[in-house]
């Protein structure tokens, strides 16, 4: 029996019940760290545990040496015969507590009466009158767990008589899916009300039908007797429309109470794509322009995880979940809002690249759905009135504008543009310096910088509507920065120049800042934009990047040259991953040097490929370099931002620089542009290679006409010998990162380019001394314990003279990817050998992994 509420929806409770009545659970309690089951029992002795006083529940995150994640808690309690007349209307009481870092099981002389897998959220937990011993000593036990620290109570929890809205739970018939069409079809909308008081209510349910217009279709009202278990309301309609949404209110006359509106969504519309460009042209011109995504084919290894992304994570998204908590707010998590714009975002690229009539439906319904619940004055977030603008809630309005306008740029839906207009209007008008308004460094976690990254898409904003209020929010935001409360990143960054002496050093959040500041210098040239940006981005790759391209710990930047790399360091937060390509591709895009795109392809084969598993789609929220990739589908920020990372893969595989064509990462596939002559010839490239296996390329260059011009191809930084050729005559390749070939280009034209893929060997540095990692092209290989018998522990490497063999055939089956390769080691001073694979691919069947090896 459990009733989620926010911890400002308590508050308000409290305010309306009969305090003098209310039984807070003050005095002392018990806890302990180890873990039993047999903890909730009413007759556990807890002689051994701590006590601690109710004041002070909240004891901190840290996990000591040796245990889990987990804290037991436990009180005695006499409720008094007193309380008999508060429980009589409803024949229930309830334990609020007001806020849980963590998940929780709570307990009632050994009955279960709640558990809630959200975290910073307060709970109200009914349990029956009955069950109470009364005037004699009852047991509250609650077992919290944090899955990135140690589960804690936050407040004092109290006992108080049952409010209306928690004695009944709501919910749909389960044959009612959001996906459905309902157009013309004759369906039950039935609506299951489950009274939780043991006693019968008398009820006014009704259900009102609205199309995607907000105009009204059809209204129903029944009157009802709620028996004292799961009762079923049947509401038949059939829809006129495509798009339905029902809004049902329920009234409880005995109490004179309404509930709020349970809503439910169902279909779409279908929409006619165009797309359509920002109408603001950047002042500052940008060095490489991406190839279009649907001016592209690409095959190979990074096709096959481009493809398995869509099949495998885009279409099995969870859209009930995602969207729950703006169809009915309030959301599960503080953080729960910000998904469905990274999916739209992630789906927009991944739909231009390749247009597939499965996504786009899902992109039309999520799209749509989404802006139905958008609130009259532009709110589009999942909190609940009294809590709007703390917390996550502007970080949720920012991924919102985000995917509307990723949408909108790929299928030109107005109402996407419109919608995301309104959250821009809200938040011109609700943050700012005037009187009245709210400063948006208390509006977001991690020093205002959760908050103020909302800086990147409301740039996107400006340029798709040219309306100057937008930039002028983007530059308030800029001097929020240096507010006394502020973050300090410009002026920090300027002076100190260290990412883990900046605000907090939270990774994620102070990227996405980033990532704005280097978009609004390239709208504004404002040059104090800038210089704080590269400042960051040097100091990361000196001193705080991995071998995979991943940039954190615990989600923060570390020291100096710190990397610890085991399961237990939570290294490489995906949505980081993700956060450090954005802020490459951005720098690649405005100077077009080849430094921001070595580490593009650095983090791209290796720590974001690393984050999602090919066969499953699920993603490691941390992706280890030791220990087990932990996969998992569950609704992450990380199961979002890596397949918004991965569908960005195309904006930099080739692309034009300086108005050449370019050719950057490879892959095989067909690549097709117009060249930048009076004539603007339309040329096709066809690249045969199986890179990454070898380096042998072939591309046939096919110009609708014969063109002289030139071709661009990047030197890697890790190739050895590099060589090209252009119909068999060697080309000169001067001693840079970009050769270029000049000349009269004819259809079926080959140029073929040999180097070859060096094994490099990698210092452990201070976080493994004594130890080498081994790079192969720009893989990181890896020891995958589910392809071996041997014991990882044992296994020693000679640093010198390397030799790989290929061994691909002793893959399993199943296996996603054709690499292995066998090297010589030795186990207790004998010599052997052990198998090789990219650490991208490692781990993906549950396989303990080691990249660090002894030498």
């Amino acid at each position: 029996m459990v009733k989620k509420v926010s911890l400002i929806t308590c508050f308000c409770i409290i305010a309306t019940m009969l305090t003098a009545q209310k039984l807070p659970l003050d005095g002392k309690w018990k806890y302990t760290l180890n873990d039993s089951i047999e903890y909730a029992e009413a007759t556990y002795n807890d002689a051994g545990w701590t006590s601690v006083d109710a004041k002070n529940l909240y004891l901190g995150d840290k996990v000591p040496e040796g245990k889990n994640n987990t804290r037991w808690y436990r009180k005695a309690i006499v409720i008094p015969s007193s309380l008999k007349s508060v429980a009589e209307k409803t024949g229930l009481l309830v334990v609020y507590l007001p806020n849980v870092d963590g998940e929780d099981l709570t307990f009632f002389n050994g009955k279960l009466i709640g558990k809630t897998s959200d975290t910073n959220l307060g709970r109200a937990y009914l349990f029956k009158a009955s069950d109470i011993l009364w005037d004699k000593e009852n047991t509250i036990v609650i077992k919290v767990v944090q899955w990135l620290g140690l589960g804690s109570l936050i407040g004092i929890p109290y006992i108080d008589a049952s409010t209306p809205e928690l004695l009944v739970e709501h919910k749909l018939d389960s044959h009612l899916d959001s996906k459905m069409d309902p157009l013309n079809k004759s369906t039950n909308y039935a609506l299951h009300l489950e009274n939780k008081s043991p006693k019968p209510l008398q009820a006014i349910v009704k259900a009102s039908f609205y199309d995607i217009h907000n105009v009204e279709l059809y209204t129903s009202k029944k009157e009802v007797t709620l028996l004292p278990t799961d009762n079923q309301i049947d509401f038949n309609y059939n829809s006129v429309s495509p798009f339905l949404k029902v809004i049902y209110t329920l009234e409880l006359p005995q109490f004179s109470y309404i509930y709020p509106g349970f809503n439910a969504i169902f279909g779409c519309e279908n929409v006619k794509y165009q797309s359509v460009k920002p109408i603001v042209v950047n002042k500052i011109s940008e060095h490489f322009q991406p190839a279009a995504f649907n001016e592209q084919i690409i095959k190979g290894w990074l096709g096959t995880r481009i493809a398995a992304n869509k099949e495998q994570r885009l279409y099995n998204v969870d859209e009930k979940g995602l969207l729950a908590g703006y169809i009915n707010r309030p959301g599960v998590q503080d953080w729960i809002g910000e998904h469905v714009g990274k999916f739209l975002d992630a789906a927009s690229n991944t739909y231009a690249n390749k247009a597939d009539a499965k996504l786009k439906i899902q992109m039309d319904r999520m799209a749509q759905q989404l802006i139905a619940t958008q609130l009259n004055d532009g709110y589009l977030g999942t909190y609940t009135k009294e809590r709007h603008w703390v917390s996550w809630d502007v970080w949720n309005h920012k991924y919102n504008l985000v995917g509307l306008l990723s949408y909108y740029s790929v299928s030109g839906y107005k109402p996407a543009l419109v919608a995301a207009e309104k959250v821009g209007n809200l938040l011109c008008q609700t943050f700012g310096t005037n009187n009245g308004q709210l400063d948006i460094i208390k509006a977001g976690e991690h020093i205002g910088m959760a908050a103020t990254s909302i800086l990147d898409p409301m740039t996107d904003l400006y340029r798709f509507t040219g309306n100057a209020k937008y930039l002028d929010f983007c530059n308030y935001i800029i001097k929020s920065y240096e507010q006394p409360n502020g973050s300090k990143i410009i002026s920090s960054l300027n002076t100190i120049g260290q990412v883990d002496k900046t605000a907090n050093a939270k990774a994620y959040e102070m990227l996405s800042n980033l990532v704005g500041m280097i978009k609004l210098y390239k709208i504004t040239g404002d040059q104090q934009l800038l210089q704080p940006v590269l400042n960051a981005w040097t100091d990361i790759v000196a001193k705080r990047l991995y071998i995979s391209g991943a940039t954190s710990s615990f989600e923060h930047f570390k020291g100096d040259h710190l990397l610890p790399a085991g399961e237990k360091d939570n290294v490489g937060e995906g949505c980081v991953s993700t956060t450090w390509i954005q802020l490459n591709y951005q720098l690649f895009s405005l100077y077009g040097t080849t430094a921001y795109l070595d580490e593009l392809e650095r983090t791209v084969y290796n720590q974001l490929t690393a984050a999602e598993n090919p066969q499953t789609g699920c993603v490691s929220y941390f992706t280890p370099l030791m220990g087990v990739k932990s996969y998992g589908c569950n609704i992450t920020c990380c199961l979002s931002s890596v397949p918004r990372g991965i569908s960005m893969i195309p904006q930099f595989v080739n692309g034009t620089i300086d108005g050449n064509p370019s050719f950057l990462f490879y892959q095989p596939g067909i690549y097709t542009t117009r060249i930048s002559n009076k004539d603007k010839t339309l040329v096709s490239f066809i690249t045969t290679t199986d890179f990454l296996k070898d380096s042998a390329i072939e591309i046939e260059v096919n110009p609708t006409v014969k063109s002289k011009f030139s071709i661009a191809f990047r030197k890697p930084y890790w190739v050895g010998n590099f060589k090209l050729f252009v119909n068999n005559v060697k080309q000169e390749t001067v001693n840079s990162d970009i050769v270029l070939v000049h000349r009269v280009w004819n259809v079926h034209d080959k140029i073929t380019i040999k180097m070859s893929l060096p094994i490099k060997v990698l210092d452990g540095g201070i976080s493994y001394p004594n130890a080498v990692a081994l790079q192969r092209g720009p893989q990181i290989l890896t020891f995958d314990q589910s392809l071996h018998s041997v014991e990882l522990q044992k296994i020693v490497v000679s640093p010198i003279n390397i030799k790989l063999t290929d061994v691909k055939n002793k893959l399993p089956n199943g296996w996603i990817g054709t690499q292995c390769y066998q090297l010589p080691v030795s186990i207790d001073g004998k010599a052997t050998s052990i198998m090789l694979v990219p650490f991208a691919d490692a781990s993906q069947t549950g396989g303990k992994i080691e990249t660090w090896f002894k030498k």
